[in-house]
């Protein structure tokens, strides 16, 4: 797996994976259905963003295949208080093999070793259990909840966030974690 820039000609795989149902379920900002013209405004969205230095994406690269297999965004980085929210999604056929919990672990690396940063946090549908345990595989901590502050399948739902600091990924780092170099 590996973590690079969109480029413009993954705009149909991207329209193609994002597409369903159970993937936008969770993604609040991302429309479904999904379309080819909806895939080439977001690369071009995080394009510029990134240019301004403002939020970062990255497409989650199955190594094997040379496919995406999905997508982690750093958003609004604050660069006075060192901050930003992680944020990913995984087409369907990608769930459950680890790629995600990797993405994350390089995404943090990238956050604190290139841009230096103080905190990371994400937030969390209550229900999404699998982003649950990828976090706190990465050695985020919950740090509280925001009730009832996300709505899925029109319903509300509370909001898990979750943070980690630069010494706290440092010494979880230390204490074993293998971030990137895995070929799945």
């Amino acid at each position: 797996m590996i973590l690079r820039p969109y480029r413009r000609s993954d705009a149909s795989a991207l329209a193609r994976l994002a597409n369903d149902k159970d993937v936008a379920r969770f993604l609040p900002l991302m429309p479904y259905p999904y379309g080819l013209d909806d895939a080439r405004q977001w690369i071009n969205f995080v394009h510029r963003a990134s240019r301004r230095d403002a939020s970062y994406s990255f497409a989650i690269e199955h190594r094997p295949s040379h496919e995406i297999a999905g997508g982690i965004s750093l958003k609004q980085i604050d660069h006075s208080d060192r901050y930003t929210e992680i944020g990913y999604w995984l087409g369907r056929k990608f769930w459950g093999r680890g790629l995600a919990t990797e993405a994350v672990g390089l995404a943090l690396e990238f956050s604190f070793e290139i841009l230096k940063l103080h905190r990371v946090s994400a937030m969390v549908h209550e229900e999404n259990s699998g982003s649950i345990r990828v976090l706190e595989k990465n050695g985020l901590t919950r740090e509280g909840i925001l009730r009832k502050a996300g709505r899925i399948d029109g319903r509300w739902q509370d909001l898990h966030t979750y943070g980690i600091l630069r010494f706290e990924w440092v010494k979880f780092r230390e204490n074993g974690l293998p971030l990137g170099g895995g070929n799945r």
